[in-house]
């Protein structure tokens, strides 16, 4: 193989793998603030923990105001 060859296929990957590190870490940013819990799930867990005495009243409301949800059922 001779010098110029490989200066070719070494920037074939040089670029290959700056793009692909690109789209990994647009990829990575888009999907890191997601939760993997539905609300649903997140409401009946807060509302069986309080129901079984693992929270108080206070905490509760103030887990649902993070959620976004002010309303009680």
């Amino acid at each position: 193989m001779d010098t110029s060859s490989f200066g070719f296929w070494a920037m074939i990957a040089f670029w290959a793998s700056a793009i692909g590190g690109i789209v990994i870490g647009i990829s990575w940013a888009r999907t890191r603030n997601r939760n993997p819990a539905s609300r649903e799930a997140i409401l009946r867990s807060l509302r069986a923990r309080l129901d079984a005495g693992e929270i108080t009243q206070e905490e509760y409301e103030k887990k649902l105001a993070a959620q976004g949800d002010t309303g009680r059922r």
